[in-house]
């Protein structure tokens, strides 16, 4: 029972120090993310409180939320890729030299089925998506290619520490055991090392694969715009479309039709519709953006100047 018990522990907390590095990792993409987007738009806000402090690390969760979906799904078209990693390296090792030949050490990837009807559902599902732009198909492509890369190698490596934990228990308690010779606590370190080395080196894949999403995003820019503007919609602090009464003076600065009401007339507040909301809620400014003769301009009104209305569908 003991020995059991020892043996969860030992597990749990290898994975538990993955799970650590794998939420970390999305935490500070998250921040990340926000940054990437206020210089984006070159807008850094002003006179920010404590409350908006909060409201900042909702932005981190929401970008990490967003994140981790997008990751979950690429995940599991790399995964459903892994044979393929498989059939690739077994046939391009069947032509090395062979002193640096793998041989039959290369495990087939288990998968499930699962994980295969799950990558196929969400295949059918952005199916319009994909159709939609080249570069949406190359990110996809890309991004589960280097997943099933990285996931392989996660796979090898983590079924070294599991051949570990079975063919070699209590490896600690072993070292600590007074009455054990010299060369078996010798052995037991060197395996002990060894174990340590896998942890470690799976720390890393993992951290690896958080990042392959994200990656592409720098190199094939206009789906990295893409994911910003969704992210910051859905959070709420920027709004595509949006219906803005505006208070004098600052009304009079936007080059835009505009219209009122009679009740709205005695504050001096003026409607505009369709106008980008790019960034409110934190600060006591919020910046906009209107294009007049395909050149786009950018204002930013203080608060009490300006009320933002939007418009969301009922199932949404």
């Amino acid at each position: 029972m003991n020995d059991l018990i020892a043996r969860f522990l030992n597990r749990f907390s290898q994975w538990h120090e993955i799970g650590l590095t794998i939420i970390k990792t999305i935490i500070a993409i998250g921040i990340l993310c926000l940054v990437a987007y206020l210089l984006t738009i070159g807008y850094i806000p002003s006179e920010i409180s404590f409350g908006d402090t909060l409201i900042f690390l909702l932005i981190f969760v929401a970008c990490s939320i967003v994140y981790a979906g997008l990751s979950m799904v690429l995940f599991f078209f790399g995964i459903s890729l892994r044979p393929v990693v498989y059939w690739i390296f077994s046939t391009v090792d069947m032509y090395l030299p062979p002193d640096i030949r793998i041989g039959k050490k290369l495990p087939f990837p288990k998968i499930s089925i699962l994980t295969l009807g799950s990558s196929l559902y969400l295949l059918y599902t952005i199916r319009s998506l994909l159709l939609l732009d080249w570069k949406i198909r190359l990110y996809v492509a890309l991004t589960s290619a280097f997943i099933s890369l990285f996931s392989y190698a996660f796979y090898i490596n983590w079924q070294k520490i599991k051949e570990f934990n079975n063919k070699f228990e209590n490896l600690k308690d072993i070292i600590d055991d007074p009455d054990a010779s010299e060369n078996i606590k010798k052995f037991a370190s060197i395996k002990l090392k060894r174990l340590e080395i896998h942890i470690k080196d799976s720390l890393q894949i993992a951290f690896f694969l958080i990042l392959v999403p994200l990656v592409p995003m720098f190199f094939i820019g206009d789906i990295g715009k893409v994911f910003l503007d969704f992210t910051m919609q859905k959070t709420g602090v920027s709004v595509e479309k949006a219906t803005l009464y505006i208070k004098a003076p600052y009304a009079n600065l936007i080059d835009l039709p505009k219209t009122t009401t009679k009740e709205l007339s005695q504050y001096q507040i003026f409607i505009f519709k369709d106008i980008k909301v790019l960034f409110q809620g934190i600060g006591k400014n919020t910046l906009v953006s209107y294009k007049v003769k395909n050149i786009e301009k950018q204002i930013v009104i203080p608060n009490e100047y300006i009320f933002v209305e939007r418009e969301r569908k009922a199932n949404e």
